[in-house]
């Protein structure tokens, strides 16, 4: 993990208006976070079928647990209230159930809905109802969590393996190889989370021991529960893995509970992981971390590729969003002092519509 934002140019898909900037860590920040993200096209294409008239967009939302839920439909609601008379949302919500998804996609496509955007909670579990929605002329746009197999129209969303090997690398660095970690997942069996591990551990160094993997369904408390069980069955533990921020705080606060010094921790661009590192560093001098965004603006793509599919246009059949890198070096252009811990930064969302969000 560098200390810079991790561009690619020459691949760059810009998705949004206006031309990308390279300044993002100037005071513009995320003013258009879209326009000036880097996603990078797959070379196979996918081409749409156009449809006339008002259109219905369904949104399979997995669960809608946490923070970055939130603003994901916040966001989305937002793009959809802009675009009113060229299609309607249609939302449903999985409840964190795998049997209550299926059933809400095979709803969605009795509803006869245009295209069918879906966070899937299991990316095997959903492929029947993905494949019965695509025989049924919908297009479908998986995003943030993969789905298995190739049925499906567009896929946008970060590069799981590859942000799990910049996170591990960084936490085997800052522990100079050497070292007994905790491991913090997210949903149980969820294949975003086993990518990201599976990267992880292809960059630990064999001084790296990995003393527990627990699944901590990126919320917060549950994450410092299970940390506390954690302090209290191993007495030396070096550094803590998270693929979610909010796993990656609610380990840092056990530790504090506990009256055990703050250890290098990896996440993603958790406002509270920001803050905590903020106001501890200067008392916990092996205290480090290093952040990889998930860009809550992952469902505003979505709908945009979606609107291009049913324009009959071609879209590249994957799009992945490159992530911006935080650490200690820049964490104070992203750092949002006076907003919520569970606020992720990479988002399109102004301070004052995230405060009367979490308000």
């Amino acid at each position: 993990m560098s200390n810079k934002l991790y561009l690619n140019r020459r691949s760059a898909l810009k998705l949004g208006v206006g031309a990308a900037a390279l300044g993002l860590f100037g005071a513009k920040a995320f003013a258009d976070a879209i326009s000036d993200a880097k996603i990078i096209p797959s070379a196979e294409m996918t081409k749409g079928a156009a449809k006339s008239g008002k259109l219905r967009i369904g949104f399979s939302n997995g669960f809608s647990g946490n923070t970055w839920r939130t603003m994901n439909l916040h966001s989305m609601e937002k793009e959809a209230a802009a675009n009113a008379d060229k299609y309607e949302l249609i939302t449903v919500d999985g409840q964190g159930d795998i049997a209550k998804q299926v059933s809400d996609i095979e709803d969605l496509i009795a509803q006869n809905v245009d295209a069918l955007l879906v966070i899937a909670n299991s990316s095997s579990a959903v492929v029947p109802a993905v494949r019965k929605a695509v025989k049924a002329g919908i297009m479908v746009v998986p995003f943030n969590l993969p789905v298995d197999g190739e049925d499906w129209q567009a896929f946008i969303g970060t590069d799981p393996k590859k942000k799990g090997g910049m996170t591990g690398k960084y936490l085997n660095d800052a522990l100079g190889g050497k070292g007994k970690i905790v491991a913090l997942g997210g949903l149980p069996g969820n294949s975003y989370t086993a990518d990201c591990w599976a990267g992880a551990k292809a960059n630990f160094g064999p001084g790296i021991e990995v003393l527990a993997f627990k699944d901590a369904s990126w919320e917060e408390d549950k994450a410092k529960v299970i940390m506390a069980d954690l302090i209290a069955a191993y007495p030396e533990i070096d550094g803590i893995w998270a693929d979610g921020g909010q796993d990656a705080l609610g380990g840092l606060k056990a530790l504090v509970a506990a009256g055990r010094p703050l250890v290098p921790c990896v996440g993603d661009d958790y406002n509270g992981l920001l803050k905590m590192y903020d106001a501890n560093k200067d008392k916990n001098p092996k205290f480090t971390f290093g952040a990889v965004s998930e860009p809550s603006w992952e469902g505003v793509v979505a709908l945009r590729t979606a609107q291009k599919l049913l324009a009959g246009d071609s879209v590249p059949k994957r799009q992945i969003i490159q992530p911006i890198v935080m650490d200690p070096s820049n964490y104070q252009k992203f750092i949002k002092r006076d907003l919520p811990d569970g606020v992720f930064v990479d988002t399109t969302l102004s301070d004052d519509e995230l405060k009367k969000l979490f308000s």
